[in-house]
């Protein structure tokens, strides 16, 4: 299955893209798509730890949607995923 992902701040250099297909076995989870980016792209999942001023257990700090609802009201990384999924990955955002 084929799965839209989103970055935005950061993510975007480190990838050097805002948008990505990835391809997943049926039955993937958001824990899945993490590992296969990481795959993708080495260092993804240290990156995302960087960005992040706080490492919860679901979201890395990171907001994580799938299909614009957050991870964190689904079933966070369990969160199960089909085929045309958008997954977006939203840093913190700081400022002064």
């Amino acid at each position: 299955m084929k799965i839209e992902v989103r970055v935005f701040g950061d993510l975007i250099d480190f990838l050097g893209s805002s948008k990505l297909t990835i391809e997943l076995g049926e039955g993937a989870k958001v824990a899945d798509l993490i590992s296969k980016m990481a795959e993708v792209k080495a260092g993804f999942r240290e990156k995302m730890e960087v960005l992040s001023r706080r490492r919860g257990a679901t979201d890395y700090g990171l907001t994580i949607l799938v299909n614009g609802k957050n991870i964190n009201v689904l079933n966070g990384l369990e969160t199960q995923l089909k085929d045309g999924d958008t997954v977006v990955f939203l840093p913190p955002v700081a400022g002064g």
